[in-house]
């Protein structure tokens, strides 16, 4: 029975959902890629709490960036991409690394 609630609470839930839980609470999870490779995961409990969770990702320059959204407004993106002076990342939290053709590591956390 608190299972078939779980379950209910989420108009979009999917068979694919996993439960938790013990007595009358639960938490239900899912994720789901779509036909483009983004993935999509939400989860709700039997109290009405959800959470949804968007990652895309999409070509950039010589490389992709990787953008993820959720639903308490929260966001993050990375690019990575490669050209002649080596192989490159880039996020939205400003941290940058480089790796030359020779392995030199600039930035990287360093």
């Amino acid at each position: 029975m608190v299972l078939i609630v779980c379950l209910g609470v989420s108009l979009s839930s999917t068979v694919n959902a996993e439960c938790f839980g013990e007595d009358e609470y639960m938490v239900c999870s899912d994720v789901e890629p779509d036909a483009d490779g983004d993935i999509h995961a939400q989860s709700w409990d039997t109290e009405g709490n959800t959470y949804h969770l968007d990652t895309e990702t999409r070509p950039y320059a010589n490389g992709h960036v990787v953008e993820s959204s959720d639903s308490e407004g929260n966001s993050y993106s990375i690019k990575s991409w490669s050209d002649s002076s080596g192989a490159h990342t880039e996020d939205s939290e400003g941290n940058v690394c480089t790796i030359t053709p020779t392995g030199q590591m600039i930035g990287c956390g360093q």
